[in-house]
């Protein structure tokens, strides 16, 4: 049995409690993974690495790169505690690939899906080898800042609702009550090109979604994104 935490959630960009949730796994010896396929990249910005406190506390992490690290995807890892659990989750016997004379270097074919498969750490080197990990850092702290920021400039537009503070770089909201005119709202503006909204539900109701990852994106984007939010609702009557 497993118990997933997730930090962040995708549909909200909200981080689960990882200390109270590994405590409770400790206790009763449940296996903890913890879903930081987005949020994980946070750990490099000293002033939003606490909200990944507890994580030392899993017994396996997802992480993409892709997601939050300006790295082409795909870019993903799945980290464990014992390097031990890998080679009991992988389980294969093929007589063309595995032999039982041993080989020099290091052999990862026990350790994959893929029988072929890209060296998918170079492309995260070489970012780190560009950026390094201060710079890498500082481009989650801004996408993380100008997203609290952002919720703060549509909370304050008449008509516009932000159920939550945001914790990362993903932002919900509603324009009106109606679920049904989120999703039309949304539809018209994908058609118009202009701008790309997904959306998710939470307690059963319906929002519009966003998540900041261009460094371009600022608060004239946003406020032009509103204006053609209400235009959208006012020609869907």
């Amino acid at each position: 049995m497993a118990l997933v935490a997730a930090a962040c959630a995708t549909s909200t960009g909200l981080h689960d409690d990882l200390v109270a949730i590994g405590e409770f796994c400790r206790e009763r010896g449940v296996w903890l993974h913890v879903d930081a396929a987005h949020g994980a990249s946070a750990l490099l910005s000293e002033r939003h690495a606490g909200l990944l406190t507890g994580i030392e506390h899993a017994d396996s992490v997802v992480w993409d790169a892709h997601k939050m690290l300006r790295t082409s995807s795909l870019c993903a890892a799945v980290l464990v505690r014992h390097a031990g659990d890998l080679d009991e989750a992988f389980h294969q016997d093929a007589s063309y690939l595995f032999y039982d004379t041993e080989r020099e270097g290091v052999d990862a074919i026990a350790r994959a899906v893929e029988c072929t498969k890209g060296a998918l750490g170079v492309k995260l080197f070489m970012n780190l080898a560009w950026r390094g990990e201060r710079g890498l850092g500082d481009y989650v702290a801004s996408a993380y800042d100008r997203t609290r920021g952002f919720a703060d400039q549509i909370a304050a537009r008449p008509g516009f609702e932000v159920p939550y503070e945001p914790e990362s770089n993903i932002l919900c909201f509603r324009y009106g009550p109606d679920d049904e005119r989120q999703v039309a709202i949304r539809e018209r503006l994908i058609a118009e090109g202009d701008f790309h909204l997904s959306s998710a539900v939470m307690s059963g109701e319906r929002y519009l979604r966003i998540v900041v990852t261009a460094p371009a994106t600022d608060e004239a984007a946003i406020e032009r994104m509103l204006d053609a939010i209400e235009r959208a609702g006012a020609s869907l009557g």
